[in-house]
């Protein structure tokens, strides 16, 4: 695949592109497969992906060392299609194993935040409210969240309810339901913040027609199951 930044007409040919969060770049697939990682915040995998990477473009760095070993780790993670958990471990072991002990860390003020965020995100906690939770003034926490995250705090919140609302429909409840449970106004704002996020269009990404397969915390998605009725 290439890849282009803002203002820039060149193209940079890559097969592995790390991208800081906030970041906005064109891709060009040329009709290859491509597989797209999020990271957790809350771990130093950036950092780690960021030391292994050879080039670097105006922050966005490409071609990873023993880049062989990552493409066949996500084509057999792809083939096989474990369950959440071992995705999960296999993930951590193909960024991580070729990486001796990290000495990178987030804030623990920032990790409180962001499982407060995750376990909160359909409901709107004030930002300050969150920074006295941590000891720190509003500012201050907008600053140290940046700072670690790379993206505002209120967007990372808009995230979190976005897997909540994929985790909810993949769990078997209604649309409209799933829309209101993660926090969402009504759908046409999920489907601009989806669009924004995910690069696709919401009814694109769940159509029938589209050869997808979503993989989620099986624990999780059995606690958001809609009640049996029983008539």
């Amino acid at each position: 695949m290439r890849f282009r930044l803002p203002g820039d007409e060149r193209w940079i040919s890559a097969k592995s592109i790390l991208i800081p969060a906030g970041t906005r770049v064109s891709l060009e697939n040329q009709g290859g497969v491509m597989s797209a990682c999020y990271l957790d915040a809350t771990k130093p995998d950036f950092q780690v992906l960021k030391r292994r990477m050879v080039s670097m473009a105006e922050g966005v760095y490409y071609n990873l060392a023993d880049e062989s070993r990552l493409t066949s780790g996500l084509t057999q993670l792809r083939d096989e299609a474990p369950g959440f958990a071992e995705a999960q471990l296999r993930i951590e072991a193909l960024i991580h194993d070729c990486t001796h002990t990290s000495t990178v860390s987030t804030d623990p003020r920032i990790i409180y935040v962001i499982d407060r965020l995750r376990d909160t995100a359909s409901m709107n906690i004030s930002v300050s409210s969150l920074a006295s939770e941590v000891g720190l003034s509003e500012s201050s926490l907008i600053r140290l969240f940046s700072l670690h995250v790379g993206t505002p705090l209120r967007r990372h919140r808009l995230w979190f309810r976005l897997i909540e609302f994929v985790t909810l429909m993949l769990s078997g409840v209604p649309v409209a339901s799933a829309i209101k449970r993660a926090g969402f106004t009504d759908a046409s704002h999920l489907s601009r913040c989806y669009s924004r996020f995910f690069g696709v269009n919401l009814s694109y990404a769940f159509s029938k027609s589209v050869n997808a397969r979503y993989i989620i915390d099986s624990r999780r998605a059995a606690q958001k199951k809609p009640p049996c009725q029983v008539s």
